[in-house]
């Protein structure tokens, strides 16, 4: 079931995937929420065996594992996002990011905590040596294509992530991915960096019995989302429990449409966007494609909450 996105001025928020190194930034978090991800880490050795909370503290570990940088995401943002509810600050719409679909559904209560942790472990224990997925800017969705074709990796590598006009994600097998991104770097890309991952996602690669997560949704539970879901995907509106198990499955092969949802998102009225995380990935690849609209990180945020009180207290005094 899906629902049309309301004529009128509102705010999204948008969820970031893998990558962004929390470690360099978990120090702007306020005591209370730091302490609250401690809690959680507790929760998550337990289960998984890997200590989140000394991998944000900069204790040597073992970093070449994903799972690491995955759980320390989901858990942070799980966090920053009550923040935000705390001081007032609620969406009229979630977006996710990739796997910031999880988080998403976490914090709009549509999945527990536990049960989007668990998803990501049971995407973590398909990881394939063999694949990985780079950013490309500077070219146009076309001519990107062309690179892809001319490098002859048409069946190896795949545009993945249609970030804006000019950015994209791209995914396949890593030998194929160094292939293009050495022509893309011949023909004058602006920058190319590599995604610290090893899946081909949102790919046909990604598409197999092997990694079907639909057993994995199977076993937890799902329910109807407090706040209505865009999809990265297609861009409808998803919000119902079988929807959003259904969005749980097909994000993890299907071509994500971030800038196309974005465009949408504003031109149905909605002209704030709040990046959840510490990071401002999103913030950057998506304001260049909508300048009516503000968009607003934990930074930018939490200093005008800060501003307010200041102000607050003034006038009382």
């Amino acid at each position: 079931m899906e629902r049309n996105l309301l004529k009128k001025t509102s705010m999204a928020m948008m969820f970031a995937g893998i990558g962004t190194d929390y470690r360099k930034a978990i120090q702007k978090l306020p005591g209370e929420e730091r302490e609250k991800i401690r809690q959680l880490s507790a929760l998550l050795k337990d289960r998984y065996e890997l200590d989140i909370d000394s991998y944000l503290d900069g204790n040597p570990l073992d970093t070449e594992n994903n799972f690491y940088n995955w759980l320390s995401i989901y858990t942070c943002d799980y966090v920053i996002y009550q923040w935000y509810a705390s001081q007032g600050v609620v969406p009229d719409y979630l977006i996710g990011y990739s796997m910031g679909l999880i988080t998403a559904l976490a914090c709009s209560h549509a999945i527990s905590f536990e049960d989007g942790a668990f998803l990501l472990y049971e995407i973590n224990q398909k990881e394939s040596k063999k694949e990985g997925m780079a950013t490309i800017i500077g070219f146009e969705k076309e001519a990107l294509f062309q690179i892809i074709k001319d490098s002859h990796c048409e069946d190896r590598v795949f545009i993945a992530c249609e970030n804006n006009p000019y950015c994209f994600g791209i995914s396949g097998y890593e030998s194929a991915i160094r292939s293009v991104c050495e022509m893309a770097a011949e023909r004058g890309a602006l920058n190319i960096y590599a995604i610290d991952s090893k899946f081909a996602f949102h790919t046909p690669l990604y598409h197999t019995k092997e990694r079907d997560l639909s057993v994995s949704v199977e076993k937890i539970k799902v329910v109807d989302s407090a706040i209505p879901v865009v999809s990265s995907i297609d861009q409808s509106i998803r919000w119902t429990a079988k929807d959003l198990s259904e969005e749980l499955i097909r994000n993890m092969y299907s071509t994500m449409k971030w800038g196309k949802s974005i465009t949408l998102l504003s031109q149905s009225g909605t002209k704030r966007f709040i990046e959840v995380g510490l990071g401002k990935g999103l913030t950057k690849i998506s304001r260049s494609m909508e300048d009516t609209c503000r968009f607003d990180t934990f930074d930018t945020v939490s200093k005008d909450i800060a501003s307010y009180a200041t102000v607050l207290v003034s006038a009382q005094a």
